[in-house]
Order: C-alpha cells, then sequence, then structure tokens
C-alpha cells in the first residue's frame, strides 16, 4: 500500500471516528438531561419512555431503508455530509421544543436522520481499509469515538450545561461540531469510483431476498440482536443486580459500570484487531465464551470488589466482539453494490429485537423470578452467540468485500 493510500486510510478513519462520536453525543445526550428536561416540562414515566423508545423505532427503520438507498446510488459523501448537518440542526430544534409533542417529534426525526451512520461509516471502512486492518480500523470506527465522546465526556459536558444553563444548552452543543465535521467530510472524502460502479449495474439486484441466501448475513441478524439484547439488558439490571443483590453502595456500583465502559472502549478495539490475525470466527466464539463471565460474576463471585471488577472487565468481550457481527462479517459476506443493504438490515433488526423487545422481556423475567434471572439472560446471550458463531463461514483470510463466490456461498 502507498503512503498516500495509507494516510488517506488513517484520516479517513480519524474523520468517521469524529462523526460517530458526534452522533452519539446526540443519540444518547437525552438521557443525561432527563433528570432537568423531565420536571421542566412535566413529562410522566410513560412520556420518558415514549421519548426514548420511539426514537430507536424510527432508528431501525431509518437503517435499513438508507442503508439500501446507500448501495443503489454508490454515492456515500453527500450522503454523509446531509446527515451530519441534519444531526446539527435537529439537535438544535430539540433545544427549543416547548412541549413533549415537540421534543417527541424531533427524536423521531433525529432517529431517522442517524439511522445512515453506521451503514454510511462502516461500509466506507470496510471499502477502504486494508484487509490486515479491517477490523482493527472497524472496531475503532464503532467504538472509539462513541466511548469517549458519547459515554464518557457527554455526562460530564451536558450535565454541567444543564447545571448552569438549562436543559436547553445540552442540546446546542451538537452543532458546532457537526457542522465542521461535516464541511471537513465535503473537502476531504472521496467516493470510491469502483462502488458508484457497482451499484450503477447493479441497483435493480439484491435486496432482502438476496441477503437471505448468504448464511453469513442471516445469521449475523441473529447474533446482532443477542449482541444488542447482551448490551441493553446488562445495562439496565447489572446496576439492579449490584444494589438489590450484593448490597452495594451507589459509589462502588458506579465505578463498576466504569469498568464496563472501559471495557467496552478497550476490548471493543482489541477484539476486531485480534480477528484480523487469526480470524473472525474463532476469536467470535472465544470473545463470547469469556463474556459469560461477566453476569455470572454479578451473581456468583463472592471474592474482593477490586477482583470482582477485573472479572468483569475481561468477562464484559462480548461487547468488544459486537462490531463483527454489526459491520465486519456481513460486509466481508456480501458484493461491492450490498454492503450498506446489509449493514443497515442487520442494525435494523438487531435495533428493534435486542435493544426494545429484549430488555422489555428481562424486565418481565425478572419481576416473575428475580433480578438474578435477567442478568443470566445476558449470560445466555454471550453463550447463544458462542454456539451460533460455530456456524458462520470464516471471511477473514480468503474472503474480500465483493467476491461474488464467497458471497454466495
Amino acid at each position: 500500500m502507498s503512503a498516500s493510500r495509507r494516510g488517506y486510510e488513517i484520516g479517513l478513519v480519524v474523520l468517521l471516528c469524529a462523526a460517530v462520536g458526534i452522533v452519539n453525543i446526540d443519540m444518547f445526550g437525552i438521557n443525561y438531561l432527563l433528570p432537568t428536561i423531565r420536571p421542566a416540562l412535566r413529562l410522566s414515566n410513560t412520556q420518558v419512555g415514549a421519548l426514548i423508545s420511539s426514537f430507536w423505532v424510527t432508528y431501525s427503520i431509518s437503517c435499513y431503508i438508507t442503508g439500501r438507498l446507500i448501495d443503489r446510488t454508490g454515492r456515500r459523501k453527500p450522503i454523509l455530509v446531509t446527515v451530519l448537518v441534519g444531526v446539527g440542526i435537529c439537535s438544535v430544534l430539540a433545544g427549543f421544543a416547548q412541549s413533549f409533542s415537540a421534543l417527541l417529534a424531533a427524536r423521531m426525526l433525529m432517529g431517522l436522520l442517524e439511522g445512515p451512520m453506521l451503514p454510511l461509516v462502516q461500509s466506507l471502512v470496510a471499502i477502504e481499509s486494508a484487509p490486515e486492518r479491517k477490523g482493527l480500523n472497524m472496531g475503532i470506527v464503532q467504538t472509539f469515538g462513541a466511548s469517549l465522546l458519547g459515554w464518557l465526556a457527554a455526562p460530564i459536558v451536558l450535565a454541567s450545561l444543564a447545571a448552569h444553563y438549562g436543559w436547553r444548552a445540552g442540546f446546542f452543543v451538537v452543532i458546532g461540531p457537526a457542522l465542521l465535521c461535516a464541511a471537513v467530510a465535503a473537502a476531504v472524502l472521496r467516493e470510491p469510483s469502483a462502488i458508484v460502479a457497482a451499484a450503477s449495474e447493479n441497483r435493480h439486484q439484491g435486496g432482502v431476498l438476496g441477503l437471505l441466501r448468504i448464511r453469513n448475513v442471516w445469521l449475523c441478524w441473529l447474533l446482532s440482536a443477542l449482541a444488542m439484547a447482551y448490551l441493553a439488558v446488562g445495562a439496565a439490571f447489572i446496576p439492579l443486580c449490584a444494589v438489590q443483590i450484593r448490597q452495594m453502595d451507589s459509589t462502588t456500583m458506579g465505578l463498576l459500570l466504569s469498568v464496563l465502559g472501559l471495557s467496552s472502549l478497550i476490548l471493543g478495539i482489541a477484539i476486531p484487531a485480534l480477528s484480523d490475525r487469526f480470524g473472525r470466527k474463532p476469536v467470535a466464539i472465544l470473545a463470547n465464551l469469556v463474556g459469560m463471565l461477566c453476569p455470572i460474576a454479578m451473581i456468583g463471585f463472592d471474592g474482593a470488589v477490586p477482583l470482582l471488577a477485573v472479572l468483569m472487565f475481561f468477562g464484559w468481550a462480548s461487547a468488544g466482539a459486537s462490531t463483527l457481527f454489526f459491520a465486519t462479517v456481513p460486509a466481508e459476506s456480501v458484493p461491492l453494490h450490498l454492503i450498506s443493504t446489509a449493514i443497515g438490515l442487520n442494525i435494523s433488526v438487531a435495533t428493534l429485537l435486542g435493544g426494545v423487545v429484549a430488555p422489555v422481556a428481562a424486565g418481565w423475567l425478572a419481576d416473575a423470578r428475580g433480578v438474578q434471572a435477567a442478568v443470566m439472560v445476558v449470560a445466555g446471550c454471550a453463550g447463544a452467540m458462542a454456539l451460533l458463531s460455530l456456524g458462520l463461514k470464516e471471511t477473514r483470510p480468503t474472503g474480500r468485500v465483493g467476491d461474488p463466490e464467497m458471497a454466495l456461498s
């Protein structure tokens, strides 16, 4: 690979990392602002739930629709620039909302706008990365910016702004970085000519029925739904288990949760990087077997809290492997003209089943059998992912993006 191409690859990863991080500030920022939004707009618990769930419903719909649009046109640059500008503007609209209905409409529109982000950025990374760095780059793009900005910086910044200037100020944070990122993308991002040509030649081919012929694709639908359930149910019920069952104080519980955030950041890069060297399939199987450790340790480990924290850090490995199922394996298993469609549909299914349905089902189980049962669901998701990963066709050693022979196997 030439120095100029290698430099473009690095710059692309940095740019897309920033784009994903900016979108994640808005995506999860409302969670940090709700303590001040709720009394200001006099929201009920039902309305709070509606603000969260409505976003994910429109987000999941948008993932597939826009993924298909991206593949039909082959044009990623103008769509990415438009999405970033739209996210910045829509965030400001949310900041001006005077009622629940106005804020709900803004959040639903935001879900539609942000749905294209992961299919866009991960398809670009899959196309532009050298094969030996594809897993690493996709892990960095999906994990680093989101964790650093959306999960570490955003709670501190937005809570401070809300305390000093009111909750509306928190929604105005995104527009500046979003517009700056859009300007940089417009200036430096290039459209892969091979992808435009493939889209033009195959604009009427493929779709959901075509994707169903590819074993890795429908397996990744199941794996991604389980991965989303692992993350969503774990984030909801592991803290409850720590407080209710293990009788931890809120400070200790918070520190343990920060360990999970750190694990997601580090293992979310390390595990995809290991898959570049050892293959997607074996790394996915091992990571998910290890991923059973965190929920099991939370329930059954009686040792010191520092050792529990170590077990939870490494035992949250299924979160680190999620990029493989969300994007890397699907991108390596389909022809060029279906990359964004495969990733978009994958994330759409995962969001609806794993992000919307699974937490409700786990909550019902917790009411019936205790919070430990919900935590065991997390372990069950990891075990099921390990088993399903046995069925994956390895894509790393011989697979190439757009290899028709591999894609139809």
